[in-house]
């Protein structure tokens, strides 16, 4: 278990936490840059993107705040205590995590507290559950870092690199791995990750020849369509060697009108399906939604069979995380070799 520096604080510093917690918690131990690290051996400061936080031990009640830190822990042999997902599912404690939680749900061997949407994570019941490490991202939890702090020794990181190189989960992965004591196990998934980028390279090498510009796009064909150049799986494909089809006329992220869809030209368009109200298939009802639109069902690229529907959740950037590359790199074939089947 990971060992935690305590000192008692003020009411005046407690009372906020008294208020909405009705318990007194004790014991902020993040560190500057500035304060010595303890002299037990088994300490070591992390950096991460709100400073750099002493851990010492092995952590063992470890709280994850979204689907990428979930990934990450998971990929590296740690169970969650507890989990924030995406949206708030209304669920009290993941019981049967392979059913509730989509694509990575079925590593949990355990039965995480449900910590509510990622971006409001529930402070009371963190508190209750006295964990011994908090992992999140600083894009969702930097406002509520010092709460999350007097709670347990909290790291929040960063995968957006400066590059586009590395998958996402390469940029943060070290630092979550030496906070949990796992280094030698994110040195392993690296390696394996690359072994399985050159296997997935050399099945798909027909499809690339034959179809090398692949456009990706987020939709829920009714009120939205972006351009997703960035996102996973356009990272793995342009790993594998296909050419992302980036239009000068649209903008990442941007809203993109469905009359210009017929003008992009791209031998395979991918749509990363989200809809509000199916959390976890929505591929097949974008599907039928796309098959009956007058405008897009016209497509040469999709009559011929070479528009495909993927869950933004695992396709997109929602979790993004070693064991999402895996399970993408895995259903590629399966998915894209039924285009040189379609065309002879």
């Amino acid at each position: 278990m990971a060992k935690t520096k305590n000192w008692t604080l003020s009411y005046a510093m407690i009372a906020p936490l008294i208020i909405t917690f009705g318990i007194l918690v004790i014991g902020c131990n993040n560190v500057s840059q500035n304060q010595t690290i303890s002299n037990d051996e088994s300490c070591r400061l992390v950096k991460h993107q709100m400073g750099e936080t002493e851990v010492c031990g092995t952590p063992e009640k470890v709280v994850a705040l979204s689907p990428h830190i979930l990934d990450s822990i998971l990929a590296l042999g740690v169970q969650p205590i507890a989990y924030a997902e995406a949206t708030n599912l209304n669920i009290q404690v993941y019981d049967n995590p392979a059913q509730q939680i989509p694509y990575i749900g079925k590593w949990i061997t355990t039965k995480p507290v449900a910590l509510g949407d990622r971006k409001s994570p529930s402070l009371e019941r963190l508190t209750m559950l006295k964990p011994d490490l908090i992992i999140g991202e600083d894009w969702l939890h930097k406002d509520e870092y010092s709460l999350l702090s007097q709670i347990a020794p909290t790291l929040l990181f960063t995968d957006q690199q400066p590059t586009t190189q590395e998958q996402s989960w390469q940029y943060d992965i070290n630092g979550i791995a030496k906070a949990l004591g796992r280094e030698t196990e994110a040195q392993q998934l690296i390696n394996d990750f690359e072994k399985k980028i050159e296997i997935t390279r050399q099945i798909l090498q027909p499809v690339v020849e034959k179809y090398p510009r692949v456009f990706l796009m987020s939709s829920n064909v009714i009120t939205n369509f972006n351009a997703q150049s960035q996102s996973t799986t356009a990272k793995l494909l342009e790993k594998i060697g296909f050419q992302i089809v980036k239009p000068s006329n649209i903008v990442e992220q941007g809203n993109i009108s469905q009359e210009v869809l017929p003008q992009i030209e791209a031998d395979i368009i991918i749509v990363l399906s989200w809809n509000e109200d199916d959390f976890y298939s929505p591929e097949s009802i974008l599907r039928e939604k796309w098959a009956t639109n007058p405008l897009l069902n016209t497509m040469s690229v999709f009559q011929e069979g070479r528009v495909f529907f993927v869950d933004y959740q695992l396709w997109g950037s929602n979790i993004r995380g070693p064991l999402t590359d895996l399970l993408i790199l895995e259903k590629l074939p399966d998915l894209l070799l039924t285009t040189l089947k379609n065309s002879s």
